[in-house]
């Protein structure tokens, strides 16, 4: 496990698609802390000519690289929710690079408190101790209009996406501290100092 330096307090955020966790990050973030994003970092480790990209391209096919050269991220996204196993193996992939970008950042960071904006912090191979985790859930009829409205993608995607990740029973029982996230802002402001604070 990898542990954060001196005073620094690493807080782990997590939760499924649709539960708001940008808002959240986002919020904890004008209270001072450091943001290092996990589906960010996933973007930019798959970028053309990346390493990461020429391990999907082997393991997948290159019907998954764009003209441009860029991963087609919406059509293997539409594939691995749907497959499990193709999701394990993407997740194999791109894991390594991930953490080792996420390790950089950390030794960089000069915040008291960073925050980890992980999609999967619980049942992975997740490398870095959090002083705190927490999970942010959301109403799963709320979840589905958010993805949809964000992602320009069907209900039934939105649905399968939904159903390959944890439910918030599991999220409650795994979680230091868990946050329904009902869209309120100013709930979600009070929440963030707090989390700040402690």
């Amino acid at each position: 496990m990898i542990s954060g330096c001196g005073k620094m307090k690493i807080i782990g955020v997590t939760g499924g698609s649709g539960v708001g966790k940008t808002t959240v990050c986002a919020e904890l973030k004008k209270c001072g802390a450091e943001i290092i994003d996990a589906d960010k970092i996933s973007k930019e480790i798959t970028r053309k000519g990346s390493l990461a990209l020429a391990e999907i391209a082997e393991a997948f096919g290159n019907e998954f690289i764009l003209p441009s050269g860029e991963l087609d991220r919406k059509s293997l996204g539409e594939m691995v929710f749907l497959d499990e196993k193709s999701l394990e193996l993407l997740n194999k992939i791109t894991h390594k690079h991930i953490f080792a970008e996420m390790e950089k950042q950390i030794k960089k960071a000069t915040a008291e408190v960073v925050v980890l904006d992980v999609p999967l912090l619980f049942g992975t191979d997740f490398p870095f101790s959090c002083d705190l985790t927490v999970a942010v859930i959301a109403d799963r009829e709320e979840r589905i209009r958010r993805i949809v409205a964000r992602d320009g993608i069907t209900r039934e995607m939105a649905e399968a996406r939904i159903k390959n990740q944890m439910s918030n029973d599991e999220y409650r029982e795994w979680a230091d501290v868990c946050f329904e996230n009902d869209g309120n802002i100013e709930k979600i402001r009070v929440f963030a100092k707090e989390i700040c604070k402690n």
